[in-house]
């Protein structure tokens, strides 16, 4: 096999593997991940998904006979995405300045970029939901028990989502509870502004973080 096959082969293996570790056993991926032993190129196939979901998307919103609204679509979701990921790097990188630590920029990039696989398994949901029983939906007992259902699946998701920002804290900035309490209590209006923005903008009703 040629060079940039087997390189390819050797990230997506190693993007699995990390996947699956993000799931099962995530306090110890993070750890191995913030030892800047391991190639942060496997971040790419994160951002493939993400690309992925905002082209499905886009289909799903406007449909595929409208190319330039889909395109016009894709590039507000594509911007918002990107504006969000870049947004929470440089903050915790600041942030991390500020508060002395020795962490490294491609470290902080690697961690959050797996806190999106959370974020993108949502949306996806939500998407083929909105696709398979678009709104409104019935007050009956199967309509009370999918809302019951997705709750359910939605809080799992924040908290998984919850645990890996804790973990790009602890092993990207190298700081303790009282400190990543502080980084979120600053963070949190941040987020607030950025999702009412996302929001007035029509790219996100819910911020893609």
């Amino acid at each position: 096999m040629s060079a940039p096959v087997l390189t390819f082969l050797r990230l997506i293996t190693l993007f699995l593997k990390n996947t699956a570790g993000c799931i099962n056993s995530p306090y110890t991926t993070y750890r191995k991940l913030a030892d800047g032993k391991t190639d942060s190129r496997q971040i790419l196939f994160i951002f493939l998904l993400a690309l992925c979901y905002f082209a499905f998307a886009s289909a799903v919103r406007v449909g595929i006979r409208h190319p330039y609204l889909l395109t016009f679509k894709l590039n507000q979701l594509i911007l918002g995405g990107v504006s969000g990921f870049a947004g929470m790097i440089a903050y915790l990188f600041i942030m991390g300045r500020l508060l002395g630590s020795v962490s490294r920029f491609t470290t902080l990039c690697l961690l959050w970029a797996y806190t999106l696989l959370p974020t993108i398994m949502w949306f996806f949901t939500t998407s083929f939901v909105y696709l398979i029983l678009p709104p409104p939906r019935t007050l009956s007992i199967w309509g009370k028990l999918f809302s019951v259902v997705f709750i359910a699946y939605s809080l799992a998701i924040l908290l998984w989502k919850l645990i890996l920002y804790y973990l790009t804290l602890r092993f990207g900035l190298r700081i303790g509870l009282a400190k990543i309490g502080a980084v979120s209590m600053i963070l949190a209006p941040i987020i607030c502004i950025y999702s009412i923005l996302m929001y007035q903008l029509r790219i996100f009703r819910i911020p893609f973080l």
